[in-house]
């Protein structure tokens, strides 16, 4: 199936990173919405393009908001004749491979990071993968765990980390659940230090 930038079809990136966030939220069951500082931080946009979205989007009847504490937060209007056309199309569209690799980019203590390609379709279908993650070093699990329920909008991620020692002591030992999560179909490898893509296809 042939992937298309939706931007393109909503006009601005910006537009799209707003309406993906407040229609993937609805649709986990949040609609307390969001200021305009917390989005420009999220989003990373500026803040004048965040406002002039935002109250295009009102204008639009897309969204609605209402004042706490003099600070205007923006939700989903329930009563918006297309909401669950919007969420269909975010829900299709939603690759969240950009914001893990960037997640990852800086996470020097691992070495190797492998994400099954399942994690595109993960808001639709659990899919059958063995992991969805899989990772070899050392990570703050807590950091971990808030940022895929936060891009995954609370959905059960099957991820797994083991020690670099850990690891080659499974493979000495011929683990089959290893190797199975090693040469299932789909993976892509963010990272290898471990050279372990190129022993498996040499």
């Amino acid at each position: 199936m042939r992937e298309i930038d939706i931007s393109k079809i909503f006009g601005s990136k910006c537009r799209t990173k707003l309406l993906e966030k407040f229609f993937l939220e609805y649709e986990s069951g949040n609609n307390e919405g969001f200021h305009m500082r917390g989005l420009s931080r999220d989003l990373d946009e500026q803040i004048n393009s965040i406002k002039r979205e935002l109250d295009s989007l009102t204008e639009l009847g897309i969204l609605k908001y209402k004042e706490e504490l003099k600070k205007k937060i923006f939700y989903v209007n329930p009563r918006f004749y297309l909401v669950d056309d919007f969420v269909n199309i975010f829900l299709k569209s939603y690759n969240p491979i950009d914001k893990i690799k960037e997640f990852f980019k800086n996470k020097n203590d691992l070495e190797l990071i492998i994400v099954n390609d399942s994690v595109k379709t993960k808001l639709m279908n659990p899919g059958k993968s063995i992991l969805d993650i899989f990772l070899i070093g050392e990570i703050d699990k807590e950091e971990l765990g808030a940022f895929l329920s936060e891009i995954f909008y609370g959905r059960k991620i099957k991820y797994a980390i083991i020690s670099t020692p850990d690891f080659y002591n499974r493979l000495e030992f011929g683990d089959k659940l290893i190797k199975n999560i090693l040469t299932e179909n789909g993976n892509i490898y963010l990272k290898d230090n471990l050279k372990i893509k190129e022993k498996l296809e040499g």
